[in-house]
């Protein structure tokens, strides 16, 4: 029975909120009368009668709901808190609190505090906090933040934080941070992150923005026009000045190239070499047909273009795991730094060589043989390491000039 009758009964304490907005009302809040104490049972029965929302107190006690004019102090209620203008000071409801202007100070509810005007302090809630203007402090809620306009301060939320203005702070979410208009400081969350522009660092599984400058790290970095850093497995911008850190970073504006190169350690490999013109990541896979059974190995480059009037000079380091017939589990690595000398056979093809200085980290039984030599060698211990000097040559074709 007590089950069926809670939402009649929660309607008829939140009633008076739901139509804050609807009331006409020419009475200003400066010209409430005050009374120190106020005490109400429900919306209705309170020691100020019927009028309560002609009164400002100073302490007001809410046995189930009360619905007040405006609070300057300290506000305790079994439910609900309601005030039809103004709130400041320190609020605790095991609802919710709500105001209908101007909300000052410290809120805590078992679920939602609402201010229909702005927001200045702390708001703790089980389930939401919600401001239909300016926000400037903290939020904390186990669901969702929820701001109208600007936001400036630390937002924690369960699943997620939400601005249809500007946002000035630190935003964590669960979830998703998202922002209708620009974003400076920091976003974190487990999903998303957006922002119409970011100045700022984005941290999220996807990461979008139409305009970005900072940094972005996720799985997923999209951004419109980008400047800064993008750190993901796959980053994408129409246009992009900057740092791109991925498996793929494919720019509109930037480079897309196929690339095939040959080195001393009998590895023969092809890639996708994608970035900026200056900046270039490259995700390989190669062959070893110089030695028995299947030896492969997948890589990861990052790099720096030089573009000079008859030539270019690359310089870049590379992440490779060898693996021997299946994925090779233990620790198999090969390090490699080259310099590249090179040359445009016209505008989509370029061929370069280079030397190369290489490291081998291995715990493989066939460690000795992917080094044609070595100048330095340490173990044996948890894994064997050699280091020697090499020659690499290769060519590139596709979008090879801006």
């Amino acid at each position: 029975m007590f089950k069926r009758l809670l939402p009649a009964v929660l309607f008829l304490l939140l009633f008076p909120a739901l139509s804050l907005h609807a009331q006409s009302d020419t009475q200003k809040p400066g010209e409430l009368e005050y009374r120190k104490f106020r005490v109400s049972l429900v919306p209705g029965l309170s020691s100020n009668g019927v009028d309560a929302v002609h009164y400002r107190s100073r302490y007001s006690f809410n046995i189930l709901a009360g619905y007040n004019g405006a609070l300057a102090g300290l506000e305790l209620g079994g439910l609900v808190n309601i005030n039809k203008y103004e709130a400041e000071g320190l609020q605790f409801a095991g609802l919710a609190n709500l105001s209908g202007q101007e909300t000052t100070g410290l809120q805590f509810a078992g679920l939602i505090n609402g201010a229909f005007g702005d927001m200045e302090g702390l708001q703790w809630a089980g389930i939401a906090n919600f401001s239909n203007a300016s926000v400037q402090g903290l939020q904390f809620a186990g669901v969702a933040n929820i701001g109208r306009q600007s936001i400036q301060g630390l937002e924690f939320a369960g699943a997620f934080n939400y601005s249809e203005g500007d946002v000035q702070g630190l935003l964590f979410a669960g979830a998703a941070n998202i922002s209708g208009g620009s974003m400076e400081g920091l976003l974190f969350s487990g999903a998303l992150n957006y922002a119409q522009h970011l100045e700022g660092i984005m941290a999220s599984t996807v990461n979008i923005s139409r305009k970005s400058e900072g940094i972005q790290m996720g799985v997923l970095n999209v951004s419109r026009q980008s400047e800064g850093i993008q750190l993901g497995l796959l980053n994408y911008s129409d246009e992009f000045e900057g740092l791109p850190v991925g498996l793929i970073s494919f720019y509109r504006d930037g480079r897309l190239n196929l690339a095939a190169w040959a080195d001393a350690s009998g590895f023969t490999n092809i890639g996708l070499k994608t970035g900026t013109w200056d900046i270039y990541n490259t995700f390989s896979i190669g062959y070893n047909p110089t030695l028995s059974g299947d030896i492969w190995q997948l890589g990861w480059t990052i790099g720096r273009h030089r573009e000079y009037k008859h030539y270019f000079i690359d310089s870049d380091f590379s992440f490779f795991h060898i693996n021997e017939g299946g994925w090779t589990d233990t620790v198999n690595q090969h390090y490699q730094y080259r310099v590249l000398f090179g040359t445009d056979l016209g505008p989509n093809t370029a061929i370069y060589a280079g030397p190369t200085l290489n490291m081998l980290l291995s715990k493989s039984d066939r460690f000795a043989e992917y080094a044609p030599y070595s100048f330095y060698d340490a173990g044996p211990g948890t894994a064997q390491f050699k280091m020697w000097f090499g020659l690499t040559a290769g060519i590139q074709f596709l979008r090879n000039k801006p």
